[in-house]
């Protein structure tokens, strides 16, 4: 189970960096965002993602299972706060307060402007934004390394 949860930490990391540095629309948007944002949100993100792959590879090293545990932890947040933004706002129709933060417009606004052209495969519910493809794929990517991570943990 460790080198799946590994492998699976570890493709979320570079996914989310590709989807943010490389042109794909319309599978992604990043025309909007400069080289420079882009950048930042990669250097600020993939540290944060990689953690949980650093914290199960000492705990496998070291028989220290906690370790593992609390990489799981991590990629459990990281995912929360992804499912949190992009699903309660189309499933129940509350976005969250950090959402869009500094940005002055709501979340819809700006994923209209951001994601609406983009690959979204779910049905409509009413005039509520809708995840793209692109982040589920990242979701799910982050929820299988939350859960292998978990059992990967319970094996060391």
């Amino acid at each position: 189970m460790f080198p799946l949860a590994l492998a699976l930490i570890l493709a979320a990391v570079a996914y989310h960096a590709v989807m943010t540095l490389t042109d794909l629309f319309p599978f992604n948007n990043i025309r909007g965002a400069t080289r420079s944002e882009r950048r930042t949100e990669v250097a600020i993100n993939a540290p944060v993602m990689a953690l949980p792959a650093v914290l199960l590879a000492v705990a496998a090293a070291t028989s220290i299972p906690v370790l593992g545990y609390a990489g799981a932890v991590v990629e459990s947040l990281a995912v929360l706060g992804g499912l949190l933004l992009w699903w309660s706002p189309y499933l129940a129709g509350v976005t969250m307060p950090w959402a869009t933060a500094g940005v002055g417009a709501s979340w819809s606004e700006l994923h209209a402007r951001t994601y609406g052209r983009t690959v979204i495969v779910l049905p409509r519910i009413g005039d509520r934004p809708r995840p793209n493809l692109e982040h589920m794929i990242l979701h799910a990517l982050m929820l299988a390394a939350a859960v292998t991570t978990f059992l990967a943990s319970a094996s060391l």
